[in-house]
């Protein structure tokens, strides 16, 4: 499945400089010149970004900068991984195997024949699902590019600052310029102001998942969060991938800024195909959002490690340090010991 190859590239990547501590450290401070150094590992980089260099955390974000603008992210985390130990294979085929197994031991005759049919139907469909969004990716890749290109132009006739400001603007406002037939010409102040706002909205952070607002959606009226309804110690989210591991916690909300140096229980608000830099390094994932469908889940059960998503607030209740069970088959997360934050 193409949403797991990453993980399985990366993973070969490392390695490869696995037990060489000089690449390893010229990975992450010059990875440029450790690179030009080792061609086959160049080839193998420059292949996972030609597939997979559209790839980014909010990818369907046309400003969000894709790993083919960052490289050196993609070798960091090369460099992580290969600090890293090396984790065993994953036995999460071997586990679908002996649960199909157990399932279709238990069923005789038609009910057997529908069982096996919709089971094929499913992964084929989930399979089709993930490839599916992969190809919209690449299209927003391409979109990408071309946007860049005429904030570029428009940078160069001195209409904007920076050639990502072009994000700034509407389709309409791009093209009307084009055309001859915008509204205003001031492209470089539109950009500005809602740059302004942007930032704005940034620093505000982002309101719980449910609550209760006032007036107009447009005004910056206060809102009151809903109780989580959770316990201290054990909450509950959704069961998305079976396992059962106890570790400490890496709170996450950011993979780009995230520096691992051992496997550890990742918690994060949401994750998307971005996330992958990180997730071959996980032991287990929280999540506060998502579905059994969701980006985190599918991975999860394909990278074979326990996962629970839909906990609210997990971000929140959890510490770096923090050490948990995660329980992906029930769907349970138990701190059992507060951690210190470094």
């Amino acid at each position: 499945m193409v949403s797991a190859e990453p993980a399985e590239r990366l993973r070969a990547m490392a390695a490869r400089v696995r037990g060489n501590p000089d690449l390893i450290g010229r990975l992450e401070a010059d990875p440029a010149a450790a690179l030009r150094e080792h061609p086959e590992l160049e080839r193998e980089f420059r292949a996972y970004l030609e597939r997979f260099g559209d790839r980014c955390l909010d990818e369907l974000k046309l400003e969000s900068p894709t790993l083919t603008d960052q490289p050196e992210l993609l070798a960091r985390t090369v460099a992580q991984l290969a600090r890293a130990p090396e984790s065993p294979a994953s036995e999460a085929e071997a586990r679908r195997r002996a649960a199909e197994a157990r399932a279709l031991g238990q069923l005789s005759g038609w009910r057997r024949r529908v069982f096996a049919y919709v089971l094929r139907e499913a992964r084929a469909r989930v399979r089709g699902r993930e490839n599916l969004r992969f190809e919209r990716t690449r299209v927003f890749g391409e979109a990408r590019r071309l946007f860049r290109a005429m904030g570029q132009r428009l940078r160069a006739m001195g209409r904007l600052e920076h050639e990502d400001d072009v994000f700034y603007l509407t389709v309409e406002e791009i093209l009307g310029y084009a055309e001859g037939t915008a509204v205003s010409l001031d492209l470089r102040g539109l950009a500005a102001l809602r740059k302004a706002e942007f930032e704005r909205h940034r620093a505000e952070g982002e309101p719980p998942r449910r609550f209760r607002s006032l007036g107009s959606v447009y005004e910056a009226e206060p809102v009151g969060q809903e109780a989580e309804g959770q316990g201290a110690e054990l909450r509950r989210g959704l069961a998305c991938s079976p396992g059962r591991v106890r570790g400490g916690v890496r709170v996450i909300l950011d993979p780009r800024a995230a520096r691992l140096e051992e496997p550890a229980v990742l918690v994060a608000p949401r994750t998307d195909p971005g996330w992958i830099l990180v997730l071959p390094l996980a032991r287990g994932l929280i999540v506060e959002r998502g579905s059994l469908l969701s980006h985190s889940a599918i991975v999860a059960r394909e990278l074979g490690i326990p996962c629970v998503v839909g906990l609210d607030g997990a971000t929140r209740w959890l510490r770096d340090g923090d050490e948990v069970e995660l329980d992906g088959s029930a769907g349970t997360v138990r701190l059992l010991k507060a951690g210190v934050s470094p």
